[in-house]
């Protein structure tokens, strides 16, 4: 599949971090759109459905396992990458267990999560 072919959702509460994230990403070729929480990437997937989703597990609201959860029980063939600062085995575990594709822990290095 071709970076430009699907977009990368990518949700994080913290507005520097989601923008630095982006920015590389988009410069590394692949369209991005940013959220703030799950709300918004609801409605943006109810008008956009291809795409890989970077989520952040603390979230206000809705957490982050929850949202994958819902996002896995909708849709198995969507990407799901988990990012978070929560690195124990058991945290990983559970992440994986929701349905996430892959987890990385905070601060990533950007070429692993390309």
């Amino acid at each position: 599949m071709q970076k430009d072919s699907y977009t990368v959702a990518l949700v994080e509460d913290e507005a520097v971090l989601r923008q630095e994230m982006a920015f590389q990403l988009g410069h590394m070729g692949f369209a991005v759109e940013t959220f703030e929480a799950a709300p918004a990437l609801y409605r943006h997937l109810a008008t956009r459905p291809r795409a890989v989703v970077v989520l952040d597990i603390g979230l206000p609201g809705e957490d982050g396992l929850s949202v994958c959860r819902y996002l896995r029980a909708h849709d198995a063939q969507l990407g799901i990458v988990l990012l978070t600062a929560r690195g124990l085995r058991d945290d990983r575990l559970q992440g994986l267990a929701e349905g996430a594709d892959a987890y990385l822990v905070k601060p990533v290095d950007m070429d692993e999560l390309a």
